[in-house]
Formats: structure tokens, sequence, C-alpha cells
């Protein structure tokens, strides 16, 4: 899971300043707590808590301004894919924002480089492509990510509202091509929801692990709307009950002869150094799972080596 320093992390890049129909940078960094206040109109959340009951001030801005802020509200800096004409009004936001945009030859390399990005930084990252032939590339690269518990952003541009069903521009069934590669999928069916719907996916993703998807058709874009920011909800991680905690520590006292077999939930759980406390104290031999040899220090006196497709 990616560490949640990354939904607490501060308001590095410059961000919007929204006023008379123009769009622009102001020049001086405010933290998230600051933001939070300003599109609130209330103070901020304490402890991370989310605000219950609070009314929040909505604000006039451009569809594309909403949806980087957004981005920016949850440490989203680095982007993979081909920028077509259905992403473009929200790609000329990005370099001021501070989002990079790594313009790949291909969408399936582009897929495989969130992938290796977030895995190796713990810091999300987004994929977009042109909807229709562009988006079909995505299918491999996503299904992997699904499959190595990734959290990503999925942006998938689409044709139009009024010409969807009618053989739009490169019209797909793009939400049915992704139903069983992401954790959580929506499509966004209003402008002034684009925040909201946004939110939700990202904090899918996070919360589960795993790509979630977020559907956008082109007219989506370019829109202005009053739209009150998301503040997003913390989840920190369980320590785990008390009684299941116990529970497991009985059985392996227990054990004659026990053994360890790491895998994606050590990774996930930065728990790699608890590992080897326990089977240090266990004297435990540790095997690591397929695809997960970074699960346990190789050159450990324990670790006794990988297992294969079958066990």
């Amino acid at each position: 899971m990616v560490p949640a320093r990354i939904l607490r992390a501060a308001f590095r890049v410059k961000p919007l300043v929204l006023g008379a129909g123009r769009r622009s940078f102001g020049s001086q960094a405010v933290s998230t707590a600051k933001v939070s206040q300003a599109s609130s109109g209330s103070m901020p959340p304490v402890d991370g808590k989310p605000r219950h009951g609070v009314r929040k001030q909505a604000v006039r801005m451009t569809t594309e301004e909403a949806f980087v802020k957004t981005l920016q509200m949850h440490g989203i800096k680095n982007s993979f894919g081909i920028i077509g004409s259905a992403m473009m009004p929200i790609s000329d936001l990005f370099p001021a924002a501070g989002i990079k945009f790594w313009d790949c030859a291909h969408e399936y390399t582009a897929g495989m480089m969130a992938d290796g990005f977030t895995r190796s930084t713990g810091k999300m990252s987004m994929m977009i492509a042109q909807n229709g032939p562009g988006i079909t590339n995505f299918v491999t690269p996503v299904k992997t990510a699904y499959w190595n518990h990734t959290p990503l952003l999925l942006v998938t541009p689409q044709a139009a509202n009024k010409t969807i069903g009618q053989g739009g521009f490169q019209e797909v069934e793009q939400m049915n091509m992704f139903s069983d590669c992401v954790c959580y999928q929506e499509e966004v069916r209003d402008p002034s929801r684009i925040c909201e719907v946004l939110n939700r996916v990202i904090e899918k993703a996070l919360h589960c692990s795993a790509p979630a998807q977020i559907n956008i058709p082109r007219d989506m874009w370019t829109q202005v709307v009053e739209i009150a920011l998301p503040t997003g909800v913390q989840i920190e991680r369980s320590m785990g009950g008390q009684k299941s905690i116990a529970a497991a520590a009985e059985i392996l006292s227990e054990a004659k002869f026990p053994v360890i077999l790491n895998g994606a939930g050590v990774i996930l759980a930065d728990g790699v150094d608890a590992s080897v406390k326990l089977a240090q104290k266990l004297s435990a031999p540790v095997c690591c799972n397929y695809q997960h040899n970074d699960a346990f220090p190789g050159d450990h006196a324990l670790h006794a080596g990988p297992l294969g497709y079958n066990g």
C-alpha cells in the first residue's frame, strides 16, 4: 500500500489561482492545510480526520483546474502515456502544476513504466492515453499492476456524451474492457462532479492497493463550474486486533518447525525488517513466493530461496 504520507504531503507545487475567468498560477507555495481551509471555508481537519457536517465553499473554476488541483492534493506528480486530442485541454496545465508527463513511444510501455515507478518509489502515478486504440493498449499493463497490487490512477478519456452509443470518435466499451483489471471504476456524468469522482477513484486505488479507473467523456473538459474541492479521507493502517495478534503469537510459539513464506503483503506493509526480526526470534527459514524475491534479504542466513510457479 502506498504510504499515508503521500496523502499528507504538502502542496509543494504552485497552486492554481482562480478568478475573472482566467487561468494562471500563483508564485507562492501553499500547504495542503491552507488549500483545504480555503476550499472549505473552515478550519482544516485535525490529526488528519475528515470534517463531517462542515459546509464547504464552492469556487468557480474550469474542469481542468479542478482535475489538476485534485491530483496535487493527492501528491500525484508523474503521468505516463501518450496525449491525444481528448486530453489536450488538461495536459496544458501539467508543467505549471508541477506534474511531469512522460511521453512514451507506446501505451503498453507507458503502463509498465507507471507500474514500475509506483512500485519502486511508493508514489502513486497516473496513466493517460487517447480514447479507443490508445486505451486498449493499457489492458495488459493494468492487469499486471492489478496482480502486483499497485495503486495506479487510470485515466481513460471517452467519446463525447452526445455521441456515445452512436459510433462516436474511436468509441470503445472502455468500462467493460477494464472491469476485471481494476479494483474500482467510475465514469464522470456531469462536469460539476469531476473532482468528487476523481477523489473517490484515487482513494479507492490507495485503499485497495490496485489500479482504479476514471472514464471521462471528452466534452467534460473546458467547462466552467462552481465546485468545492474535496478534502479526502485518510485511513491509517490497522495494527490488527489484539485477539488476532495473541492467537497468531500462540500458534507461532507452539510450532515445532515454523517456516515463513513472504510475499507481496510484506512489501506493501513495509514489513521486511519486522519479518527479519520474527525469523530470527523463531529461528525459522524464510521462503519468498513468485515475483517477490525482494520480500526478504537474499544474503540472510535464514533465507531459503524463492518458490516457483507451482510452489
